[in-house]
């Protein structure tokens, strides 16, 4: 694919990126604790810990989503149109569960204005890459992909098209590293935890 062909935001999504993940750590760590939302003082003291097993919860499905993406499929990317499995229900599942475990980090965090920035963020940034990556596959399969758009949403999956084949040929490597990518996200499960006790210390 050429620079032409990725668009901007495709192109220079890693310096994007990064900005964006300096700003949320900014944001993070030095967001004074008044801007914050604060739980009512009669809200049971369970709730906190549910909200964060909730946040903990979404990480993990995000991970399961994008290793099943990737057993879907395996080494047809670029190859052909792709509408088994996960691609069966959503045209972009791993645009989908990753933004599953942003939302669960910013659930995971309990702050509202950091799951707002994180979502939000998300979005400006993918949701452009989704529509430039469509163009492509569209100028590359033509009517096949054409066809493909009409009946898979883009970004929400709806589950009752899955359509799964019998026999899946498993490309290791690909999954492999997507459980590596994905699974570098388990380690913000004790960074929370480290980041909030050193934030506490100053603030």
């Amino acid at each position: 694919m050429s620079k032409k062909q990725q668009g901007f935001i495709n192109y220079y999504r890693k310096p994007i990126l990064c900005l964006v993940a300096l700003g949320f750590a900014a944001l993070w760590f030095f967001l004074p604790p008044q801007w914050t939302l604060s739980l009512p003082q009669d809200v049971p003291s369970v709730v906190p810990n549910l909200v964060k097993a909730a946040g903990c919860l979404l990480i993990v499905l995000g991970i399961l989503g994008r290793v099943l993406a990737s057993l879907t499929i395996a080494s047809r990317k670029d190859a052909e149109v792709v509408s088994t499995e996960m691609y069966s229900v959503v045209r972009h599942p791993l645009y989908f569960f990753s933004f599953v475990m942003v939302a669960g980090m910013g659930v995971l965090l309990g702050r509202a204005e950091l799951f707002l920035y994180l979502v939000g963020t998300y979005l400006l940034c993918f949701y452009p890459m989704m529509i430039n990556e469509e163009r492509f596959l569209e100028e590359r399969f033509g009517d096949a992909y054409r066809e493909y758009k009409k009946i898979t949403p883009r970004f929400i999956p709806n589950w009752r098209k899955w359509n799964a084949r019998k026999n899946v040929l498993i490309d290791m490597p690909l999954v492999v590293q997507t459980i590596l990518d994905a699974g570098l996200a388990l380690l913000l499960l004790p960074g929370v935890e480290v980041v909030e006790y050193v934030r506490g210390l100053f603030f």
